[in-house]
């Protein structure tokens, strides 16, 4: 009787990143090249690493949160793993990359710990991925959104809420993917929020200016 071969977890992934990168630079291109096997949830993932602290971080956001919602709508419409020559390209110095795996693999062996097939039908038909990846793609156009300080977790909402729903639909974890969806709704609001702040704080600087 042949033994059950257990799916890859996206810790390992990680980890194995890490070997790969063997102390230099990387570019983004070679790691997207090692998780293409595991889809576009674990590209998805990877792309999301460095947005999980509350402070935003320069020069990546547009970019990664464009990256990332081209897997989402990929995943939604079950295409290939295919992004930009302009974010294949792009190095990530290891200390960088050594820091955001290091978080990456405690933070997904602690979630992987609770993850286990439930509430299926939120991911075992077509319109169940499809909904999850156009959420994915919402998220990241919050994520890529470049909102100065000093709104805090303007990037870490919709990255937890990125992260949840790509190992939601890989792990076949319904909950996970509710936890995404209710994440996603939280970054609408925090951002829609911060848009009428912001507009509320130009008009009144603009009839200061005008008296």
């Amino acid at each position: 009787m042949c033994a059950t071969l257990r799916p890859r977890r996206v810790s390992e992934d990680l980890r194995e990143i890490l070997c790969i990168a063997d102390g230099k630079s990387i570019e983004v291109r070679r790691i997207l090249e090692h998780t293409q096997g595991r889809g576009l949830q674990t590209a998805a993932i990877f792309l999301c690493l460095p947005f999980l602290s509350p402070v935003s971080v320069p020069f990546l956001s547009v970019p990664f949160g464009a990256a990332i919602a081209i897997c989402g709508v990929r995943i939604a419409l079950r295409h290939g793993p295919w992004l930009p020559e302009i974010v294949l390209k792009r190095k990530i110095p290891f200390p960088v990359l050594e820091k955001m795996l290091k978080f990456g693999i405690g933070f997904h062996s602690r979630l992987e710990k609770v993850l286990r097939p439930r509430h299926t039908y939120l991911v075992d038909n077509q319109a169940a991925i499809m909904a999850a990846g156009f959420c994915i793609a919402l998220a990241a156009i919050f994520l890529s959104l470049p909102i100065p300080p000093p709104f805090p977790f303007t990037n870490t909402v919709p990255g937890l809420a990125i992260i949840l729903l790509c190992l939601g639909t890989l792990e076949r974890d319904g909950l996970l993917v509710l936890l995404g969806y209710a994440l996603t709704a939280i970054a609408a609001v925090y951002v829609t929020l911060i848009v009428i702040l912001g507009k509320a704080g130009i008009d009144a600087a603009a009839e200061w200016l005008w008296r």
